[in-house]
């Protein structure tokens, strides 16, 4: 369970401890806090739902900082930024419900908004989504030194080896490499940023007037890397910020994938939503960073998580009604995106059927293999990965949902929910205004940052 760390006392700023609780022998049980990010996912925030606002303009930034403002009010550690470089043509093989219900597309470049999302905050981390499958190491690691140095340490790098083949000719190749020879390419590539972001020693800025030297030439060195896959000279021409290096992020739930998480990351993302499988999955990769010589606590690990909070219990029953008959124009957009995410075309199989179990993808297993698991339908398995089905968690009132996040990280350990939904004022309201005030009644999440990078907050408990 994750407990705070460093002294924390009640009182402190930042520091919410949390009401004794017994459990069934009466005992007291453990003090824990854990971690809110947000997930930002659709094209068109809030298209195809009563609650999209044309107020804001599709095409300004607008929506995206003030939305910013309001989840680092509420005291978030970070947004995420999802990301896909192409326009799909899976499902049904035609863009047309891509366009028509704005899945992927339009797709802004989330290294653009997040520097607008950043200058519009000054404590909330932002993370970008950024594939090693089609920027050049040096270029990724100087953008994201350029937004992390500017930000004052409040920039992530969601790492993706990208699943699309449409994405790749986009880019001038064929096709991508085998699953995992795209993770064995990624651990060279991150070797190389790392190595990038070192090039720079801690005190090599001295910025200084009277001497007339801004920076110390014996603390800045070539990397001088020449592996398989990538040569760079370097240095790099960037230098560092106040946290050192942006704080990687990483989603890989393949065998494959979770060992390059655990090697790598800071932050690993799960899509797995039952306790059970979260707390194995975090299990797992705790395991695995310590066969890579980290400290697992270091590691963050965080359940993907669809809360749908309700203002009383008649918003809950309607919401539970609606589960039963989800439309299938809703339906086919989510497998719009299962097709998206897996270059499977979906259309081709009954709804109402399971997928065929020779059916398997070169994009992500770790997703597809959850999504089938238990015989799923077609249709069950995109409710299942828009967290629509009639067994669906975190549905009710603030307090309610707060009492289910509460006891699903007492049951997994750890570490935290990367809450996703619409970036719109209406839900991103019952998020900030209803479930955060409720989370900090119970002591679980913090009421205020007690430090400025995105690492600081991260392992402030």
């Amino acid at each position: 369970m994750a407990r705070v760390r460093h002294g924390a006392k009640a009182g402190r700023r930042g520091i919410c401890p949390s009401a004794p609780r017994l459990d069934q022998t009466g005992s007291r049980k453990g003090i824990f806090m854990f971690h809110l990010g947000w997930f930002v996912y659709e094209a068109i925030q809030g298209w195809g739902s009563p609650e999209f606002d044309p107020a804001y303009g599709w095409s300004t930034p607008r929506l995206h900082q003030d939305m910013a403002r309001k989840l680092e009010g509420a005291g978030f550690d970070f947004i995420l930024l999802e990301d896909l470089s192409a326009i799909p043509d899976i499902y049904g093989a035609s863009r047309a419900v891509y366009l028509r219900e704005a899945v992927h597309a339009p797709k802004f470049d989330p290294a653009v908004m997040a520097g607008f999302m950043a200058a519009a905050t000054s404590r909330i981390g932002i993370i970008p989504t950024l594939t090693t499958s089609f920027y050049p190491p040096f270029l990724l690691s100087r953008l994201t030194q350029t937004l992390d140095l500017m930000s004052g340490g409040r920039i992530g790098w969601n790492i993706v080896t990208s699943s699309s083949e449409l994405a790749a000719r986009n880019f001038g190749m064929p096709g991508l490499p085998e699953h995992d020879e795209r993770y064995d390419i990624a651990d060279e590539y991150v070797e190389l940023c790392k190595a990038l972001w070192r090039s720079w020693e801690p005190g090599a800025v001295l910025a200084d007037t009277i001497t007339g030297v801004f920076a110390d030439q014996d603390k800045v060195h070539a990397v001088d890397f020449s592996g398989a896959h990538y040569s760079v000279l370097g240095p790099l021409n960037v230098p560092p910020s106040p946290q050192g290096r942006p704080v990687l992020a990483q989603a890989g739930s393949s065998p494959r994938g979770r060992r390059f998480a655990a090697r790598h990351a800071d932050i690993v993302l799960t899509p797995v939503n039952h306790p059970p499988a979260i707390k194995a999955f975090r299990d797992d990769i705790r395991r695995l960073a310590a066969e890579e010589g980290r400290d697992p606590d270091s590691v963050k690990v965080m359940a993907l998580a669809f809360p749908h909070i309700c203002r009383d219990k008649k918003e809950v029953e309607q919401f539970r009604a609606y589960l039963q008959a989800v439309p299938d124009r809703r339906v086919l957009a989510w497998l719009a995106q299962l097709s998206a995410i897996t270059g499977i075309d979906m259309a081709r199989f009954d709804l109402d059927e399971p997928l065929p179990a020779d059916v398997d993808t070169n994009g992500s297993k770790g997703t597809l293999d959850w999504l089938r698991s238990g015989n799923a339908t077609v249709r069950q398995m995109a409710l299942r990965l828009a967290r629509l089905t009639p067994d669906t968690p975190m549905i009710g009132t603030a307090e309610q949902v707060a009492a289910e996040m509460e006891e699903v990280m007492a049951q997994v350990g750890g570490d935290g929910f990367l809450i996703a939904g619409p970036l719109t004022p209406a839900n991103v309201g019952r998020a900030t205004e209803l479930l955060v005030p409720a989370l900090r009644r119970r002591g679980l999440v913090r009421d205020g940052y007690r430090h400025d990078t995105l690492k600081s907050h991260l392992l402030e408990y």
